[in-house]
C-alpha cells in the first residue's frame, strides 16, 4: 500500500470523523452564499476601489473551488462509510449535487434524508468506547 493509501485510509476511519463526513456537503454552499452576497447584493462602489472588488471576487471564487473539492472527498469518505455500517449502498452519483446549481440543493437534501434514514445525522462528538 502506498504512503498516500496509508494516510487517506488513516483520515477515513479516523474514529473521531469517521460518522461526520456528511458535514463538509453544505461548505460549498456556504461559500457560494458569501460568494454570492460579495458580488452580487454589495455593488462595486461599496469597495474601496474597483481592484478590492476583483480581489475578492476572485479569493471567493477559489475559495469555492477548494471547499468544492474538499466536499466531493467527504462526500467519497461519507459514502464509504454508508456502505460499510448500513444496507445502503449509495453511489457516487449523488456528487451530481455538487454541479447542478438548483437541482443540486434537492440531490443532497435527498442523500442526507437517506443518510439519517441509515445511519443518523449527529454532529456531536462519538462516544469513546
Amino acid at each position: 500500500m502506498s504512503r498516500l493509501n496509508r494516510k487517506l485510509s488513516a483520515l477515513r476511519t479516523r474514529e473521531s470523523i469517521k460518522d461526520k463526513w456528511w458535514i463538509t456537503l453544505g461548505v460549498p454552499y456556504l461559500v457560494l452564499g458569501l460568494q454570492l452576497l460579495a458580488i452580487v447584493i454589495l455593488e462595486p462602489s461599496d469597495y474601496p476601489s474597483w481592484s478590492a472588488y476583483v480581489w475578492v471576487a476572485r479569493v471567493l471564487s477559489v475559495g469555492f473551488f477548494i471547499t468544492l473539492a474538499l466536499a466531493i472527498v467527504g462526500l467519497y469518505f461519507d459514502i464509504i462509510y454508508v456502505a460499510e455500517s448500513s444496507d445502503w449502498k449509495p453511489s457516487m452519483w449523488y456528487s451530481l449535487m455538487f454541479f447542478a446549481p438548483v437541482d443540486g440543493v434537492i440531490i443532497g437534501l435527498h442523500y442526507l434524508y437517506k443518510r439519517s434514514r441509515y445511519v443518523g445525522l449527529s454532529p456531536a462528538p462519538s462516544p469513546q468506547v
